[in-house]
């Protein structure tokens, strides 16, 4: 059986369509003359946004992170969205069934045009999807594609995706921008440097590009050709502003110079909140921020090592006096927040309820290490990044295990050392804080990628080098069913059985936060932002 590796990054028919006309919107001109300075939103067409850093690319195959995502998803679209709730909306198609488990079909819009004029044909269609199993391009969401054995155009507007196996997150993947539609011919004319400032590329969305300088801001302005005409933007323009330092960042802000930020710094959260114009909003997000455990390597590979470690640490200590500004308290233990809990949602919190998470119990942590083959405890390492956070639940762990004679040291890894770490080949760490991020809205998107057995290989996400063959079994189930209820009742069996192993320690669920300035509405912070933030939905107060 095929199985996904999941990594950090992670017929032809042309036929002229009603609403798609000739005024070609060029994506490549010298820049408009956009009104930035502060000024009530509703007396100007153009929003500013603050951008942490520098974009990928603005070709879907590349955009994966959620400062790329905010720029591509205003230019191309997908075939479906999630809305604010996680539920699969249709985009681009206008109705999709699982025939079976290994059979989808997806009826695609006749209506759409480009934002150069022409027609959105099938031939685009398939041509971009069928891109990201393309080698040649290395498409940050290819392995979103890895069970999928063809994609076929099965009627005028129809096209069937055929999988090698069942697979239940397949449903997810056209709803980001594995399922983004873009100008079959617009690329071949460009494919050396599409995407890239100067060029960029040809979309359906309600915004081309303008134009991009590098490190310093991406402008984009309204696609008078525009597809869905119920449904044009307010603002004609957005001015993109990449902006590094988080002291400027909430300055910018609060000064009414930007009027949107995605996930500003935590340290300047008092700054904007204080600030006349600005609403910060926060919900639970697809993240948790953990500690792993080396299962396959001494001393934690000793099962009642990993519970004495879990009952010296006072979690709730620690949330209260490190991480209440951080993210939700992780009190149950749980990998995953309620924001993926989905359809069953009822059967989830049932489950958590009664999910076994070991309290702070020092008396236990003492009994379970004499249990262990290390009773007079022992040296080890723990590997953090040079996050502030992330040193300060460093330092409490340290102090905590220090109790039961655990001596830690603490080393400060380089974002590439971590990522190794996290995802390499050789494993080679006792402890590590970090931290996982689902994809889509399914809690398989946290158990199947972070305790899968075959995820502990080179670029995996099974950090705790966690295997257990009963769990696999379940796990492996679970991916092939559709059956929603059926998933969930494998899943809660395979947590339970995670959960007794104790191969992690979760400690809280990082908030999404979005800053916008009052006047602001039609769109709400929710766990679903790194696909579905558009710039098309915001409208002014009235």
């Amino acid at each position: 059986m095929k199985k996904k590796i999941f990594s950090l990054l992670m017929a032809a028919c042309v036929v002229m369509t009603a609403g798609c006309g000739g005024n070609a919107s060029s994506d490549t001109t010298e820049g408009t003359d956009t009104q930035t300075q502060a000024s009530s939103i509703a007396d100007r067409d153009t929003l500013n946004i603050v951008l942490a850093d520098e974009i990928v690319s603005l070709d879907p195959a590349y955009s994966y992170d959620n400062l790329t995502n905010q720029v591509v998803n205003q230019i191309t679209q997908g075939l479906l969205y999630f809305d604010y709730s996680g539920q699969l909306q249709n985009q681009l198609c206008s109705s999709w069934e699982a025939k079976d488990a290994t059979t989808y079909v997806y009826e695609i819009r006749d209506d759409v045009c480009f934002s150069d004029g022409s027609p959105m044909t099938m031939e685009d269609v398939l041509f971009s999807l069928n891109r990201h199993m393309d080698e040649d391009v290395a498409s940050y969401l290819a392995w979103m594609y890895a069970n999928v054995d063809s994609i076929e155009q099965t009627g005028d507007w129809e096209i069937t995706v055929h999988l090698s196996e069942p697979d239940a997150a397949w449903q997810y993947a056209f709803a980001t921008t594995a399922g983004h539609i873009i100008s079959k011919k617009y690329y071949e004319e460009h494919t050396e440097d599409f995407g890239q400032p100067g060029v960029g590329v040809i979309g359906t969305g309600p915004y081309v590009l303008d134009s991009w300088t590098t490190g310093s801001e991406i402008k984009l302005k309204y696609n008078e050709n525009y597809w869905d005409k119920e449904n044009v933007p307010q603002f004609k323009n957005i001015d993109f502003k990449i902006i590094t330092d988080a002291n400027t960042q909430a300055a910018t802000l609060a000064s009414g110079q930007a009027d949107y930020m995605f996930d500003p710094p935590t340290e300047m959260l008092d700054t904007i909140r204080s600030a006349e114009n600005m609403n910060v909003e926060e919900v639970d997000g697809w993240t948790v921020l953990w500690m792993a455990m080396n299962c396959q390597s001494r001393p934690f590979s000793d099962v009642n090592v990993r519970k004495a470690v879990a009952y010296a640490l006072d979690k709730d200590s620690l949330y209260d006096g490190v991480l209440t500004e951080n993210g939700s308290y992780a009190k149950n233990g749980m990998p995953f927040s309620s924001a993926l809990y989905g359809s069953e949602s009822d059967s989830w919190t049932a489950y958590a309820e009664t999910a076994l998470d070991e309290k702070n119990d020092l008396e236990k942590a003492k009994e379970y290490l004499a249990k262990s083959a290390y009773p007079d405890g022992f040296d080890c390492s723990l590997y953090i990044n040079q996050d502030s956070i992330y040193n300060s639940i460093a330092v409490y762990v340290q102090s905590a295990l220090s109790q039961i004679g655990i001596n830690v040291t603490i080393e400060t890894k380089s974002g590439d050392e971590m990522s190794n770490i996290q995802f390499g080949s050789t494993r080679d760490y006792d402890l590590a804080i970090v931290r996982w991020t689902a994809d889509y809205p399914d809690v398989s998107g946290q158990l199947y990628p972070l305790f899968y057995s075959a995820n502990i290989a080179e670029g995996g996400g099974n950090t705790s080098c966690y295997s257990n063959p009963e769990v696999d079994k379940l796990l492996e189930q679970e991916v092939a069913s559709i059956d929603m209820k059926e998933r969930t009742e494998l899943m809660q069996q395979a947590l339970t059985i995670i959960a007794n192993d104790t191969p992690m320690i979760a400690f809280d669920y990082p908030y999404k936060r979005v800053a916008m300035d009052k006047q602001l509405t039609g769109f709400e912070a929710n766990a679903s932002i790194t696909w579905n933030f558009f710039v098309k939905d915001l409208k002014t107060a009235e």
